[in-house]
C-alpha cells in the first residue's frame, strides 16, 4: 500500500529508473506515479514467501531458455505513453531487454483499492514487450493472468491445489501450489 507520495523532480520514467531509490528516503520500495514518487511499505512475510517461491520456480522452469530470465524488483516503464510513470512490479520474466510477463503479490490491503489496482494494472499493460501480467493473491490460493489478445487483454482466473498458471508467451507453466509452500495452511 502507498505509505507517501511527493512530486518528482524527475522528467521522465528514465531517470527515476536510473537513481538510487535511498536518494527518496527509507521507505522499502518507491514508484514513479504521474509524476509523483510514492513509497511503499514492507510486504508481509507471506508475500515474500509467495514471491520467493515464485522466483525459484520461474528460475527453474525458464533453464536452457536462451532469450529469457527471472527478476524480482526490477522496473518497468510504458514505452510511448505516460513518461512520467515507472511501476516495479514484484517479479518478471524479461527476454531479451524487454519484460514479457509481469506478477504482482495481492496483499488484502490491496483489495481495498480497486481503482489504485486497475491503474496499476493499465500501467503495467502499456510496457514495451508485457504479454501477460499474472496477480498472485496473497490470502488465498487463486492467481489471475491477463494476456494480450490482438489490441486488448483477456482474462483467467487460476484457483485451487491443482491449477497452474500457464505462461504461453516463454512456454512455461507453474504450479498455484508451488507459490503457496508454507504460506497457506494445508487444504486451502
Amino acid at each position: 500500500m502507498d505509505t507517501a507520495a511527493r512530486r518528482s523532480p524527475f522528467l521522465d520514467a528514465d531517470a527515476f529508473l536510473r537513481t538510487d531509490q535511498s536518494e527518496f528516503g527509507n521507505a522499502w520500495r518507491y514508484e514513479l506515479v504521474r509524476g509523483a514518487i510514492v513509497a511503499h511499505a514492507a510486504p508481509a512475510p507471506e508475500h515474500g514467501v509467495i514471491l520467493s517461491n515464485l522466483a525459484a520456480e520461474i528460475h527453474n522452469r525458464l533453464r536452457g531458455h536462451p532469450e529469457c530470465r527471472s527478476e524480482v524488483g526490477s522496473g518497468a516503464a510504458p514505452q510511448y505513453e505516460q513518461r512520467d510513470t515507472a511501476r516495479i512490479p514484484d517479479a518478471m520474466i524479461r527476454c531479451g531487454k524487454l519484460p514479457r510477463v509481469l506478477f504482482e503479490v495481492v496483499s488484502p490491503s490491496d483489495l481495498q483499492h480497486k481503482r489504485q489496482r486497475d491503474q496499476r494494472r493499465a500501467d503495467l499493460q502499456a510496457v514495451e514487450g508485457v504479454q501477460e501480467i499474472v496477480e498472485i493473491y496473497q490470502d488465498e490460493m487463486l492467481a489471475h493472468a491477463y494476456r494480450r489478445h490482438g489490441a486488448g487483454w483477456i482474462f483467467e482466473s487460476i484457483a485451487g491445489p491443482e491449477a497452474h498458471i500457464a505462461l504461453p508467451s516463454v512456454g512455461i507453466t507453474v504450479p498455484l501450489a508451488a507459490l503457496y509452500e508454507r504460506v497457506l495452511p494445508d487444504g486451502e
